[in-house]
């Protein structure tokens, strides 16, 4: 029943049935693309087409319903659920459902006049007039055809006193070809000495500018932008420094499209009080990875990074964002605080070289000295990664170009004392210095994203008794081993220290069930031992219930392990459940039980109960008759069994089947078969 895992689709379906519609895009449609789409799909800007008529949107009706149901678009990148974010791009479920529907019916137009008026984009500045406008004393050419180019460069502030800067407005000229910009200063000089020496504005290279504007660079330098990112001020009382006769540095990558541009950006700067906290920028792994040891095989699908840096100080969370390569496929940061509350600050599940924003947190986060943050990165360096830049697969390391691989989490904070920050500096400092060290082979490693809900092939929150299943290497033995104990094959794995019920474990995968011990904690630090060796700690946090329902094909979604009415045939399209009949669901996530539950209890005698309410929606209405919720006869604790009526007005078909303990729901796009 464990033995695989395939990750089930992100996205929220509705389970109830909407009133009949007619969808049009006059009323429905048009003010969904024009407030999320039409930003970036107009003439002169990064997307390829534009989105601002009817036409427009009919032409390409089909591509947007698919992209905008993938979550490819709008592209917004993090996991919902873990942190808010200000200006988020992201669709509602009932937005997606509106797009998949009016495509279904034919795309009608509706009545014009019922359609808001087509949005009017000024070329002039976003934020108001700035205080101080810059931009590239010379043109920079980008030749049509070319490997991706990072380049340097450098404008004179003129600024006379230090001033501080609350918000940036980067305006490209050659939109289309601008990857991303980030923004630094320099007082010393040196990058003015490096401009035009091969001929052209600025200087080439990745790495050059951090060499240039010296310890700056390495605290966060002046931000950044990527297409699609909305100019904003920072928070009240958050400003940059720009200091008395600094240059502005530039560093832009230009990704060559076929067609030859000249690039020439104006910056528009908005300054503010001197705030009574300066912000920093912490790493983790620090410097975009370049300690990390990166040395990715060829054909490797699951090769991880990670890095962990302790907060000496209190501090106040800003805002977060990630850097990688073509071949990174998921990046995480997670803060655990010394109570042993873990927060995912960000979780990035699909990574898109082309999409790296920087997301500015909805409120300050409050994170306390003592807490760790862990940055997570994992790369795909594979034929089936179809981003991969090389084929054949090729080891890739560390590099600056795009084709080599680099790595990082990075938090914006704000010291809650504002003495703090040069301990925060220097400390981060000397992390960035530290050599990391190379993990024997035979250690065993994992990452928190490796570890999922064995039904749902989910990650995140564990709960008491969930059936877990952990990715890694070196967990165990080469040879599966089986059984149900706490020490299988020469593996443990310890939930703060307690011996969690196996019930098989290998070299890259292991089946384990969450002690009962973590009920009521915030987090919970793991750890897997193999013999002599010990992994390093991963932080997962604790939820009181997250219920998952195990699947016939064991993917997370579909047609969901159900046994008919007769107790013995399993329910499927061939062997479909009539309307009245009383069927059983398998799931795992229920939470804390009564009696409380037992680490590696089989239930005979005594069946615990959820301690929460269940419930069970069968095509988005309530199920009425609901038999029995509790430990699955003959089955380790952890196993959920619920016996339900199908109610006789069910549609017949593959029906939208969904298990609710207290306020947590089971993943979406589960089934039963009823005729």
């Amino acid at each position: 029943m464990f033995s695989r895992l395939g990750l089930p689709a992100l996205f929220l379906l509705m389970l109830s049935a909407a009133p009949a519609q007619t969808v049009t895009f006059s009323e429905q449609i048009a003010p969904i693309i024009y407030n999320n789409c039409s930003k970036c799909h107009r003439p002169g800007q990064v997307a390829p087409f534009s989105l601002l008529t009817f036409d427009d949107v009919r032409t390409h009706g089909r591509t947007i319903a698919t992209v905008t149901q993938s979550h490819y678009m709008p592209p917004w990148k993090p996991e919902p659920g873990w942190s808010a974010y200000r200006d988020e791009r992201r669709l509602t479920a009932d937005q997606i459902s509106l797009i998949q529907q009016w495509v279904t019916v034919g795309m009608p137009q509706g009545d014009p006049a019922k359609a808001p008026a087509a949005p009017v984009f000024t070329d002039g500045w976003q934020l108001g007039t700035p205080d101080l406008i810059l931009e590239m004393p010379q043109s920079f050419s980008v030749p049509a055809v070319s490997e991706d180019i990072y380049r340097n460069f450098i404008i004179p502030t003129g600024v006379t006193e230090d001033k501080w800067v609350r918000a940036i407005e980067f305006r490209p000229t050659a939109r289309t070809v601008v990857h991303h910009s980030l923004f630094f200063s320099d007082t010393t000089g040196a990058a003015r000495a490096l401009d035009g020496k091969d001929g052209q504005p600025g200087f080439p290279g990745f790495g050059a500018v951090f060499t240039v504007a010296g310890t700056s660079s390495l605290n966060g330098g002046l931000g950044g932008w990527v297409p699609g990112t909305t100019p904003a001020f920072l928070p009240d009382g958050i400003s940059l420094a720009l200091p008395k006769g600094a240059d502005f540095l530039l560093q832009t990558h230009f990704h060559p499209n076929g067609i030859a541009q000249t690039e020439k950006t104006v910056i528009g700067l908005y300054f503010g009080p001197k705030p009574a906290r300066e912000m920093t920028q912490l790493q983790v792994p620090a410097f975009f990875g370049i300690r990390a040891n990166i040395d990715i095989p060829a054909g490797s699908q699951g090769y991880k990074v990670r890095g962990s840096f302790i907060l000496p100080a209190d501090v106040d969370a800003v805002g977060v964002y990630a850097h990688a390569h073509y071949l990174a496929k998921e990046s995480k940061l997670t803060a655990t605080l010394p109570s042993g509350e873990v927060r995912i600050l960000l979780w990035i599940k699909q990574w898109d070289f082309s999409w790296q924003d920087q997301y500015l947190f909805k409120d300050l986060v409050s994170l306390p000295a003592g807490t760790r943050l862990d940055g997570e990165l994992t790369y795909d360096n594979s034929s089936s990664n179809p981003r991969n830049p090389n084929s054949p697969a090729k080891r890739v390391k560390w590099g600056e170009a795009s084709t080599d691989e680099m790595g990082s989490l990075l938090l914006n904070v704000v010291p809650k004392k504002a003495t703090d920050i040069d301990t925060l500096r220097s400390i981060s400092l000397l992390y960035i210095l530290t050599p990391v060290a190379v993990v024997p082979a035979s250690k065993p490693f994992f990452i928190s994203s490796g570890f999922v809900d064995a039904a749902s092939g989910q990650g995140g929150a564990v709960t008491p008794g969930k059936i877990m299943v952990l990715y890694g290497s070196a967990l165990g033995p080469a040879a599966l081993t089986s059984g149900l104990a706490t020490s299988l094959g020469g593996t443990q794995v310890l939930f703060d220290g307690v011996a969690a019920p196996l019930l098989y474990t290998s070299s890259g995968q292991l089946a384990a069930i969450v002690p009962y011990s973590v009920d009521g904690k915030a987090g919970t630090q793991v750890q897997v031992k193999f013999g002599s060796q010990s992994s390093d700690t991963v932080a997962l946090p604790v939820a009181q219930a997250a219920p998952a329902i195990f699947t016939v094909d064991q993917t997370g979604a579909g047609q969901g392990s159900i046994i008919n009415q007769d107790g013995f045939t399993v329910n499927s399209r061939i062997r479909p459940a009539r309307k009245g009949d009383i069927v059983s669901l398998y799931a795992t996530g229920e939470g804390q039980t009564s009696p409380a539950g037992k680490d590696g209890q089989i239930a005979t005698t005594t069946y615990p109960k959820p301690l929460r309410p269940v419930q069970v929606f069968i095509n988005g209405k309530l199920a009425p008759e609901m038999f029995y919720a509790g430990a699955a006869p003959g089955a380790v604790a952890g196993l959920l069994q619920v016996n339900v009526r199908i109610p006789a007005d069910t549609p017949s078909g593959d029906v939208p089947l969904e298990i609710r303990v207290g306020e947590a729901a089971s993943q979406p796009g589960l089934t039963v078969a009823v005729q």
